[in-house]
């Protein structure tokens, strides 16, 4: 995973960023965006739980009411937002910047700081996350298992195929 490469991960966010595509930038040490550019956590908008991890970066990663309100509403909020709530470091004007900034922030990281201090911090920082995203994406597996035989899934896929808001029992 992301997590045991020993070099920083720079999420460069150009296009929409949702669902699974949103946790695994999460799983980044840093995300860069554009300010227009969608993201989110939708799954219980379509009747699941968070899967990809995101149970546990998104509560790890930002302050608490924040990662409530990211994963509890399911909403789609732009990069601007996101920089906002600290969801991501930069926000661009515009999404073409978007790669090139990040691949500056790589080459400023690599190329200012020591290569063994940075490895040696980045293996602090995660070493003691990997036991406990392990555990976490196998109960994120068996939350979904039982969202996916639940009605609530049922009638959300309903309402995805007929471009109607889900009404939930």
């Amino acid at each position: 995973p992301l997590l045991e490469l020993p070099i920083p991960t720079i999420a460069a966010i150009n296009g929409p960023a949702v669902g699974a595509g949103f946790c695994v930038a999460m799983f980044c040490d840093m995300r860069v965006t554009g300010a227009t550019v969608k993201l989110g956590a939708n799954f219980l908008r379509v009747g699941i739980s968070p899967g990809m991890g995101g149970s546990f970066t998104i509560p790890t990663k930002l302050v608490d009411q924040v990662a409530k309100d990211v994963l509890l509403t399911g909403r789609l909020f732009t990069g601007a937002e996101a920089q906002a709530m600290g969801v991501v470091l930069r926000a661009l004007p515009d999404k073409t910047e978007v790669l090139p900034d990040a691949l500056s922030l790589a080459v400023d990281i690599s190329s200012t700081t020591s290569p063994v201090a940075m490895k040696e911090t980045l293996h602090l920082t995660r070493l003691s996350q990997l036991p406990i995203i392990r555990d976490q994406l196998k109960r994120e597996a068996s939350a979904q298992a039982r969202c996916f035989a639940s009605e609530d899934f049922r009638i959300a896929l309903d309402s995805v195929k007929n471009k109607t808001v889900p009404v939930f029992s």
